[in-house]
């Protein structure tokens, strides 16, 4: 946990052409670099005459790959050049699919008969039932054809007129089974199939029992089985998982060296890292065998450094505050670790309820499948809990535990008080977060001195309700202020303007003060409707509905108070806090995707 982001390290690699690859994948291996290019030519139109070949690769992997092995990797992608390492995998692909071409037809028509087995398997038992004889339809001549017909409910199919057919009931489908001309019985199975049914000619010599069709369908999964060892047979005799391997660790290469610039014989490998070890850097160009020279100049002036957030897991679900402004600069404090502070607090206080609490505990726990925000929900609803003893409040039944502060409705103006006096604390810490970043941007001279005479005006005005001597505080704060300012511009013109931004600040920071009132608000509020919802329930005479009145009413309370409390809580981070010291205005560090061998392919 850092108090603000570090900065990536720019870093620049000169490499043999022939090496581009394995220096790109060794770079990208650690998950710790982002390529760029700041020149004005880059590799992608270099990289074109690869594209038709990766294209091809992925048509054919589209259909075929569940026939294929998983890619082997070797330690470097290309000991040859890559157009020719890409050429001799693309043959390799290319004389699998040759081979395999009457191995594939001959198993997509078995497994499309395999199919109609088992649909003639469960049709067979309403066809019994009706006293046709199938074989003798499926024997009825040279120009007639037997057909089955399966379909959705009310689909009534065009097709040749001279049919005659029979409708058998089947559950919610439409069977059907007939005779038609042989010309017309392909034109009828394509109109059924394409209304979403299922045609079957009826085939003469078909056995048509139970276990016929038992003993042909056992036939056939042998043939798929034989099949589909020589498919894999095939696969090893080609060197498939090595031409895959090959293929794959190009695509990647391909999609990503769109950030670096080749010219002659040397590609040039920029970027940023976020490693701090420069070591790490050189040890992985080492290891892959790459004879690289490596060097970390400072940054070109049009590539702005991107930040490195270095949160914790437990840490990164409250970025999605931080995340709502931008990004944090490498020359501004992260608000994330002050988040995960303030929004469970401000949450709990607002929702402060011990059952109410576990349920929105539960909620996260449940959910942690479905969003990796679940953690929120969780530290929220313990927070609601730990609060929810402080006000003795279980569901709104408050003489089950005694309170371990105040019951919020019985002592109001000090629920009241409580969040003004923190808001004031949370405000201040946010100034002092922005003097912090006057001095890390180099300008704490002037811009720290103002924040200072800030802080001294805010708190002379609060102190001065406490006690009036303390507002000489004030005082010193306008005298700071107009001093600097005199000092700073050398203009007595520029007095009124410092006091006119001095006027502005304090004006806003008193008001944003205020609005942590909301935070006893709604508290107050809680605490009236699960008074209601009590009352209510106890003013009913049977047992079970008031146990239904206490279960509903809870529960549209948390629904509804965990939306408008979520609300108010982003509003007060957002709004009242960010607004002192954080803009958003940096550029998040996208390290470049793993490459297939390190887990990263597709």
């Amino acid at each position: 946990m850092d108090l603000r982001p570090s900065a990536a390290r720019w870093f620049e690699v000169v490499v043999p052409r022939v090496d581009a690859d394995d220096a790109m994948e060794a770079l990208a291996r650690g998950g710790g670099v982002e390529f760029q290019w700041t020149g004005g030519k880059g590799a992608g139109g270099q990289l074109e005459p690869l594209r038709g070949p990766l294209a091809r690769y992925r048509a054919l992997a589209a259909d075929y790959a569940a026939y294929w092995p998983e890619p082997v990797f070797a330690k470097r992608c290309c000991v040859l050049p890559i157009e020719v390492a890409m050429g001799a995998a693309i043959r390799q692909i290319e004389r699998w699919y040759t081979g395999a071409r009457p191995l594939l037809d001959a198993l997509a028509e078995i497994r499309s008969e395999r199919a109609d087995l088992d649909l003639w398997r469960s049709l067979l038992p309403p066809l019994a039932g009706s006293g046709l004889d199938l074989a003798a339809l499926s024997g009825a001549g040279p120009a007639l054809g037997a057909f089955c017909l399966v379909l959705p409910a009310g689909v009534e199919p065009e097709g040749p007129a001279e049919r005659l057919e029979l409708a058998i009931p089947l559950g919610d489908s439409s069977l059907r089974v007939g005779l038609t001309g042989r010309g017309g019985l392909g034109r009828l199975c394509d109109r059924v199939r394409s209304l979403g049914g299922a045609c079957l000619p009826l085939s003469e010599g078909l056995v048509m029992t139970v276990q016929g069709v038992v003993e042909r369908g056992n036939g056939l999964d042998r043939r798929i089985a034989q099949l589909e060892r020589d498919l894999r047979a095939l696969c090893e005799a080609c060197g498939l998982a090595h031409a895959r391997g090959v293929l794959e660790r190009i695509d990647w290469f391909c999609r990503t060296a769109q950030d670096i610039h080749c010219d002659g014989e040397y590609c040039w490998i920029t970027g940023w890292t976020s490693e701090g070890d420069v070591a790490i850097v050189e040890r992985a160009l080492e290891d892959a065998g790459v004879s690289a020279a490596l060097a970390f100049p400072d940054p070109p002036v049009d590539a702005p450094s991107p930040s490195v957030s270095r949160n914790p897991a437990w840490l990164q679900p409250f970025e999605v505050f931080t995340r709502a402004v931008g990004v944090p600069g490498v020359r501004e404090a992260d608000p994330t670790t002050w988040v995960a502070l303030l929004v469970p607090l401000m949450f709990g206080y607002m929702c402060g309820d011990v059952g109410h609490g576990a349920v929105i505990a539960a909620a996260g726990l449940l959910l942690r499948r479905r969003t990796r925000l679940w953690p929120l929900l969780v530290v929220c609803g313990l927070a609601a809990m730990a609060f929810g003893l402080v006000y003795g409040d279980v569901f709104g039944y408050e003489h089950l535990i005694p309170p371990l502060w105040v019951r919020p409705l019985e002592e109001p103006l000090l629920v009241l008080a409580v969040p003004v006096v923190a808001g004031a604390l949370i405000l201040n810490l946010g100034v002092l977060l922005h003097l912090i970043e006057t001095c890390w941007q180099g300008e704490g001279g002037s811009r720290g001195v103002a924040d200072v005479a800030q802080l001294l005006v805010y708190w002379g005005i609060l102190l001065a309700f406490v006690d009036l001597r303390l507002g000489w505080l004030g005082l010193a704060g306008v005298a700071l202020c107009l001093a600097n300012r005199l000092w700073t511009e050398r203009q007595p013109v520029a007095l009124l303007a410092g006091l006119g931004h001095l006027v502005q600040g304090t004006f806003e920071l008193l008001l944003n003060t205020l609005s942590f009132a909301r935070l006893g608000a709604f508290a107050l509020a809680h605490a009236a409707l699960e008074s209601a919802v009590v009352a209510i329930s106890g003013g009913v005479e049977t047992l079970a509905a008031a146990v239904a009145i206490a279960v509903v009413g809870n529960l549209l309370v948390i629904l509804l108070e965990g939306l408008v409390v979520s609300i108010q809580t982003t509003r007060l981070v957002l709004f009242e806090f960010f607004a002192r010291f954080f803009e958003g205005q940096g550029r998040q560090f996208r390290p470049a995707g793993l490459p297939p061998a390190a887990g990263g392919g597709r």
